[in-house]
């Protein structure tokens, strides 16, 4: 595989796990509750983000603007992280949003 096109991949799967993480943080995806667990829906968000940080670290390395490189790999260390830890122990309340809170208090 060519470095361009280990790029578009990380860039591909970046947004196909980031957008169903992100559709389900905003509520328009709804769907899902009662057939896949909080943890890895949420936790797509966060791994999603961080595979896509991944793409955009990747893509400034042969570039002038080099430091951006360390910049998205931090995000994406951070993010990937989070995503991990959310998938393993749970999203933390502060972590759901207002709509999955209602939702799970009735």
């Amino acid at each position: 595989m060519t470095p361009v096109g280990f790029v578009v991949m990380l860039f591909a799967i970046g947004i196909v796990f980031g957008g169903a993480g992100a559709s389900a943080y905003t509520g328009v995806w709804r769907s899902w509750i009662g057939r896949i667990h909080e943890n890895i829906v949420f936790g797509w968000f966060w791994l999603g983000l961080a595979v896509l940080s991944m793409g955009l670290a990747a893509s400034f390395i042969r570039t002038p603007v080099f430091g951006f490189s360390f910049v998205f790999a931090v995000c994406a260390a951070v993010a990937g992280a989070l995503g991990l830890w959310i998938l393993l122990s749970g999203v933390p309340r502060r972590l759901r949003p207002r709509w999955f809170r209602g939702e799970r208090g009735r």
